[in-house]
């Protein structure tokens, strides 16, 4: 009988799933909410109803893309700044225990699910190796090195939210100075427009969440200001960039999330900065893409951590 496999993206609002067959083909999807905000035992709650409504469909393995650090190894969720009490959470074996099915789950970043979405079916295909890096509330990444999900010795990799371009910068919300994610990012974005008095004043009465498209929309009117800050978050996503094919060697980088939105508005200065930076230069021949598959990246990422897990075990 053929297997099939069901994949899961864990948002901040929604949880999305899809089942896919052994060949690709969609067989099935649905969301509900995730209500991740009022904490890990809520979010358990819905997550278990979740999969139960695709209980008769007879999935081999079940994947997860939690907006966490994760130990892939032992099923813990280590940690997950936005949902509440979740600091070495044995997610797996809570998760089994509440859907009380023997069908394997296995969890992994939602960024590395996303990463390995595109590179499967998304900008990425064709790629030996790849970048991805999601410009979302945070600057998320995944690493794909000869066709395989680099996790890292301890499952951390693909946090490159955290490289330090300025030491002297914002204080990230992990703690330290100057990471690329209190440069590019919505929380930068928002903390950009607080800090300039005549953004602040042309966007007063915005809502926090809308700041990031209406910064947007006044580049698109020709806002100086507003182009000065979108040319300066596409020179420091160039520097990100340029760090990474440096150390990595790889030709595809791939840019998504919900920033990617203004794509036309920083990825110019993106390349010029990340060409400049590299060591080659364009000579490098790397290519940054835009995602392709849009909020499908991180699903049917996961539906391959099952698939890849379940392969694993065999």
């Amino acid at each position: 009988m053929k297997r099939k496999f069901l994949g899961i993206d864990i948002g901040g609002t929604n949880i999305r799933g899809k089942i896919i067959s052994e060949e690709g083909s969609t067989l099935g999807e649905r969301k509900t909410l995730s209500d991740a905000h009022m904490g890990i035992s809520r979010l358990m709650e819905n997550l278990a109803g979740f999969i139960e409504g695709f209980a008769g469909e007879g999935v081999s393995a079940i994947g997860i893309g939690v907006p966490g650090t994760v130990d892939r190894a032992s099923g813990i969720l280590v940690q997950a700044p936005n949902i509440a009490n979740t600091r070495d959470f044995p997610f797996t074996e809570v998760l089994s225990e509440k859907i009380g099915t023997a069908t394997p789950v296995f969890i992994q970043n939602d960024a590395s699910c996303a990463a390995l979405g595109e590179y499967r079916a998304g900008a990425g295909r064709g790629s030996d190796s790849m970048i991805m890096i999601t410009l979302g509330t945070g600057f998320g990444g995944g690493i794909i090195l000869d066709g395989k999900l680099w996790p890292g010795e301890d499952g951390f990799a693909g946090e490159v939210g955290h490289m330090t371009i300025n030491p002297s910068g914002p204080i990230c919300g992990c703690g330290a100075r100057g990471c690329i994610e209190t440069y590019v990012s919505q929380v930068a974005i928002k903390r950009i427009v607080r800090e300039h008095p005549e953004l602040r004043k042309r966007l007063a009465g915005t809502e926090e969440s809308a700041l990031p498209e209406r910064l947007a929309e006044l580049a698109r009117e020709k806002d100086q200001a507003a182009i000065s800050v979108w040319n300066d978050l596409g020179t420091n996503l160039g520097v990100g960039i340029s760090i990474l094919v440096n150390i990595l060697d790889v030709k595809t980088v791939v840019v998504g999330g919900g920033l990617s939105g203004a794509w036309e508005l920083f990825i110019g200065k993106a390349i010029e900065e990340a060409e400049r930076r590299c060591l080659g230069g364009a000579q490098r021949g790397f290519q940054v893409k835009r995602a392709a598959l849009g909020d499908d990246a991180g699903v049917l990422g996961a539906c391959y951590v099952a698939e890849t897990g379940l392969g694993e075990r065999s």
